[in-house]
């Protein structure tokens, strides 16, 4: 990863929003699923599911990139070493050999069913692949 401080910057500033975005398209993906097998819930209650249900623990790495990315892009005293750690943690959530990533397996199936979290992939991966070009 060829990257300086200021790429970095761009970066973060870059991917905050198509994260955003992938990650509203994951818990819409997901709750339809919820609501079929369980039936109609309200945001509140599906919030509820999220935090506690354990089959949505494999969202974690993704919610915590995110805020990490936020407090990065928030704080007026992050070194260039946070902005290069925080870039790093994003490009990791992707990585195919990043040994126990719990996010990948379950995010590759939903990759395939739903046309919403593919383009918002789309979005995230073109992002991520401006970090390779030096």
């Amino acid at each position: 990863m060829n990257l300086n401080d200021q790429r970095a910057m761009q970066f973060l500033g870059d991917i905050r929003k198509p994260l955003l975005v992938l990650h509203k398209a994951i818990l819409d993906h997901e709750r339809a699923l919820y609501e079929k097998e369980f039936g109609p819930v309200t945001p509140a209650a599906f919030l509820q599911v999220l935090i506690n249900g354990s089959g949505f623990r494999w969202l974690t790495p993704l919610s915590t990139v995110i805020a990490n990315v936020d407090e990065i892009l928030d704080d007026k005293e992050a070194t260039a070493t946070d902005r290069m750690a925080a870039v790093e943690s994003v490009a990791g959530l992707f990585a195919e050999n990043l040994p126990g990533n719990m996010f990948l397996p379950r995010y590759r199936q939903i990759l395939q069913s739903s046309p919403e979290v593919l383009h918002a992939h789309g979005q995230v991966a073109a992002i991520l692949k401006s970090l390779d070009v030096s």
